[in-house]
């Protein structure tokens, strides 16, 4: 390798594999795109090797372009969490950071976490993603993700926080006017108010002192705006299946009542963990981030707990 390359080419090179097209990388780099196109022809000439086959329609990275992407990322990294490290040294935590959340837990908790985060780090910069789409985090630009789920995905690094139960709940008032409801027959019975993920008809699975049960149900309401859902369920418009950190709060005021108590129903999800891409670094401010949500999800862990557990 030649060893006066720049590294501002290997920045272009993965900006152009990351977007897909020559014009979108000249864009995020502020340059031209005959100036894009030039310095890479001066990278593939320094490397010795063709990196991307171009033609009209498409771009395809080349064995030897993978190969670059791979390293690059690397190398771009280790130089960020370099500047980070020696920029912190005696100094504030600073730089910035890409998250996404999850729409249930980011709008109803973690908002105001990051909120907290921002007025104590004022030099951390923060764009905050919140939808339930988890995809390559490198792609996506994202630095670090929270997901809530069963089985964390394997291709990415996966740091598990605490455990999420959920639970069937109503108002009170809806309990008045429909009747009690202590059995599977009679939930069966009510109009339901779940999240869109699980389709539009599923089998609502609960278990009871180790023994698994199977519900069909055909949710009356359905989103994946988990605020909607607990809007709701105040409004009185069902029994609604949600996870604990979700209406604990509820629960304790009284403006909800848990249902069916003796089963513990199965969610979207039975752990929250955070996620970062294997082949990445974490910068000092990622870290920073990461630890100030762990530590403030802990703070509220024990009332998402199911009672007694």
């Amino acid at each position: 390798m030649d060893n006066k390359l720049d590294l501002n080419l290997i920045h272009l090179f993965v900006t152009i594999v990351q977007s897909r097209t020559l014009s979108e990388a000249a864009r995020r780099t502020g340059m031209t795109r005959s100036n894009a196109s030039r310095q890479l022809k001066a990278l593939e000439l320094a490397m010795g090797a063709q990196l991307l086959r171009r033609t009209t329609r498409h771009m395809e990275v080349t064995e030897a372009g993978k190969l670059l992407y791979t390293h690059g990322i690397r190398m771009l990294e280790e130089a960020d969490t370099a500047r980070a490290s020696i920029e912190s040294l005696g100094k504030s935590v600073r730089g910035d950071v890409r998250i996404r959340l999850p729409t249930g837990l980011g709008h109803l908790y973690l908002t105001s976490v990051l909120l907290d985060f921002a007025k104590r780090y004022p030099d951390v910069t923060l764009r905050v993603l919140i939808n339930d789409f988890i995809g390559d985090l490198i792609s996506a630009e994202v630095d670090v993700a929270l997901k809530i789920t069963s089985t964390p995905p394997e291709d990415h690094v996966a740091r598990k926080i605490c455990d999420i139960s959920w639970c069937l709940c109503a108002s009170p008032d809806f309990i008045e006017r429909s009747g009690a409801i202590a059995t599977l027959e009679d939930l069966a019975q009510r109009p339901l108010i779940a999240p869109a993920s699980f389709g539009r008809r599923f089998d609502l699975k609960f278990d009871m002192n180790g023994a698994r049960m199977l519900l069909r149900v055909a949710p009356r309401l359905q989103s994946g705006d988990y605020p909607y859902l607990l809007e709701a369920a105040l409004s009185s418009l069902g029994v609604a299946l949600l996870p604990r950190y979700a209406v604990w709060r509820q629960l304790q005021a009284g403006s909800l009542q848990e249902v069916l108590s003796q089963y513990e129903p199965e969610g979207v999800g039975n752990s929250v963990y955070l996620l970062t891409a294997a082949n990445r670094f974490p910068t000092m401010a990622t870290r920073t981030l990461m630890n100030f949500i762990s530590e403030q999800i802990r703070l509220n862990e024990s009332n998402w707990r199911r009672p007694g557990s």
